[in-house]
């Protein structure tokens, strides 16, 4: 039902790495569903190529991502299991925010949305953005999920951070993208 992809790159802290692919393992493991774990190749200065190899990847009719250095809390799969059984457009995952040891409530539509694969759009357009506009292009269709189980890192040296930095503009254009309300086409 779920194809999740995780972008690695070369220099996030093994450890970071090994401590996400063990929680989407645990978070599978829970799920009562089928899910696809993907690997999905690194490209430097390009966040949106990346993403759009992932979701490339497997056939399930939803696909969701996992940031190599962000990690699941062991029911975060479990909890979508009801929308995208009855097929909603996207199932957004509160998350907490991590930051200098401290663990405080975050964004509800920023991480680990499960979108299903006709809504995708095309993310090598976006070098660094292609996130926020793809949220734009299924938030009025989302429903919200009940719980926090997705634990997003803030750190200054993060490759998307820095990436957004230096092209604000194309943040300002993700952000006012139309919001889309329609009928996804099975994907």
């Amino acid at each position: 039902m779920l194809d999740v992809h995780v972008i690695i790159a070369q220099d996030t802290p093994r450890e970071w790495v090994s401590q996400c692919l063990d929680s989407v393992h645990e978070a599978i493991d829970r799920a009562g569903f089928a899910i696809a774990l993907h690997i999905a190749p690194f490209v430097a200065g390009h966040v949106g190529r990346a993403r759009a190899a992932g979701y490339a990847m497997g056939s399930h009719p939803y696909v969701t991502c996992v940031d190599d250095d962000d990690y699941l809390l062991p029911h975060a799969f479990e909890q979508m299991r009801e929308p995208l059984l009855a097929g909603v457009a996207a199932a957004c995952t509160p998350e907490f925010t991590l930051q200098n040891g401290h663990q405080r409530p975050g964004a509800s539509r920023h991480h680990l949305v499960a979108i299903r694969r006709g809504w995708i759009i095309d993310h090598t357009q976006w070098k660094c953005c292609g996130d926020v506009a793809q949220l734009r292009a299924v938030e009025a269709d989302a429903v919200d999920l009940p719980s926090a189980a997705y634990v997003h890192r803030l750190y200054g040296t993060s490759k998307a951070r820095v990436l957004r930095r230096a092209h604000h503009d194309e943040l300002e254009l993700a952000r006012a993208q139309p919001s889309s309300h329609r009928i996804a086409l099975e994907g």
